[in-house]
């Protein structure tokens, strides 16, 4: 295979993996921040694409009540549901509703706010090492993943630059 053919396909892989299918294409995308949620917490809702009513309404049981969602003149939809006091932890449905169009998604709520009634300690436990080995470095892991990509792609021109040799 010729470098610039493993280049097409790895690009083409790429693009791929990177922009929704068609069919996905037909249901809004949907974002919740922050997630998870946690009970009382105000939770931010974001609905774009496959929908082009005035407004949208978003409903679920993790919610105090139904969901305005209104939209700007970027045709993202918008509104702030408060998640119920006494929500447990899990995934909760949201259904949005966009002029009679419904669409599905998927809720996460962690643990609750309410202070436990034993408190933890505030130092963690003394034993071992653990992460105080190195230092931590992000530079150093990000230096680390370019290397080995650079690696990669070095190994596959080389190899169909043999390839073509021959």
């Amino acid at each position: 295979m010729s470098a610039v053919a493993t280049a097409a396909l790895t690009a083409a892989t790429v693009f791929a993996t990177a922009v929704p299918s068609a069919a996905a294409g037909d249901q809004p995308s949907f974002s919740a921040t922050p997630d998870p949620a946690k009970p009382g917490e105000s939770v931010l809702l974001s609905v774009s694409g496959g929908c082009e009513a005035r407004s949208a309404t978003a409903n679920s049981d993790a919610f105090e009540s139904q969901v305005t969602l209104s939209t700007g003149s970027a045709g993202i939809y918008t509104g702030t549901a408060k998640i119920r006091s006494g929500t447990e932890e899990g995934s909760y449905t949201v259904d949005v509703d966009c002029e009679g169009g419904q669409s599905s998604y998927t809720l996460n709520v962690s643990g609750s706010t309410m202070p436990s009634p034993h408190p933890r300690p505030t130092r963690g436990s003394h034993a071992g090492v653990g992460g105080s080995v190195g230092d931590g470095s992000a530079w150093a892991a990000i230096g680390l993943g370019a290397g080995l990509v650079a690696a990669v792609w070095g190994a596959v021109w080389f190899q169909a630059r043999r390839s073509d040799e021959h």
